[in-house]
């Protein structure tokens, strides 16, 4: 039976934690009215109020490269993705040949990759979603070749994850980096415009219709940054074009609720430092946590054991 050291997984996030919010108190987080008004900022200074306004209506929105940010880092973004799955040699199981291969957890795989989280102008589309608390959930490469020709089928990033039925307000969004050109050939996302209004799971005589009339498919050029509301019905279309098909995926959740990835396990002091006060919200070292027999001690006080473990762990 595999044993965990629960005492030193304490350890290392009460000193994260630590870090995280000296951070918070150099750049707070704005609460309350204060973030109210903040998001209304945001989205005034980046030209983003039809953006808000297609998630509210449609329940996604594409940005170009220029207004996402994206114009001078998506091909560095490409490039380090692709450099990571050729390096991978391992043959892909069936559903990866068939649906493509994910890459998971890139964040601390290359710089390049905080970057794109911290692009100002989805953080301000995820702040006007789900507050400024917001905690990635996922990070992952998407490379889909010749052989990754089936469709998703139409489903919504709620399901499984948000009992039914759902609230209006997104509880999950999803920030998708487009990296290679998106068309039908291609297999681009599809999705069915004002799905998320339902607040419900797709019914399964829907689930492989990508024919559909309702079913819209999102064309947009490489660099283009597309967000969507958790309850939007989406999927893939069938992939019929040569070469390689490559996405960043970036989901995100509310602040209460447990993210797919543990970012904070691979989150280290130096990408705290050089990142602002959101990037310590997004690994999902702002809230609480589970303690083990020591009790809360741990987590919220500092033992006096702790300085000499930090010299020797931190330094």
């Amino acid at each position: 039976m595999l044993a965990i050291d629960h005492l030193a997984v304490s350890r290392d996030l009460a000193e994260l934690r630590r870090l995280a919010a000296a951070k918070v108190e150099q750049d707070r987080l704005p609460t309350g009215m204060a973030a109210a008004l903040q998001v209304r900022e945001d989205l005034r200074q980046y030209g983003l109020e039809g953006h808000a306004a297609d998630l509210e209506t449609r329940g996604y929105t594409v940005m170009s490269p220029d207004v996402a940010g994206s114009a001078g880092l998506w091909p560095r973004v490409r490039d380090a993705i692709l450099a990571i799955n050729d390096e991978n040699n391992q043959a892909p199981d069936g559903m990866e040949r068939s649906r493509g291969r994910n890459l998971w957890h890139l964040l601390p795989q290359d710089r390049i990759f905080e970057q794109a989280l911290m692009a100002p102008p989805q953080l301000a589309l995820i702040a006007y979603l789900m507050g400024y608390r917001a905690k990635l959930s996922q990070f992952r490469g998407i490379v889909k070749d010749n052989s990754s020709v089936e469709p998703m089928e139409i489903h919504a990033d709620h399901s499984r994850k948000v009992p039914a039925p759902w609230p209006s307000d997104a509880q999950y969004c999803t920030v998708t980096w487009v990296l290679s050109d998106y068309n039908r050939e291609n297999g681009a996302v599809c999705v069915v415009p004002g799905s998320h209004k339902l607040g419900m799971d797709v019914p399964p005589e829907f689930v492989m219709a990508h024919d559909h009339p309702d079913l819209e498919v999102v064309e947009a050029p490489a660099g283009s940054v597309i967000v969507w509301h958790g309850g939007l019905w989406h999927g893939a279309v069938p992939r019929t074009a040569p070469g390689r098909r490559v996405t960043l995926v970036m989901p995100m959740v509310r602040f209460h609720l447990l993210p797919q990835e543990l970012f904070w396990a691979s989150t280290t002091p130096e990408m705290l430092e050089r990142n602002s006060s959101r990037f310590a919200a997004l690994v999902g070292l702002l809230g609480s946590w589970p303690w083990g027999p020591e009790g809360p001690d741990t987590a919220y006080k500092r033992p006096s054991w702790l300085s000499t473990w930090q010299e020797n762990r931190f330094a």
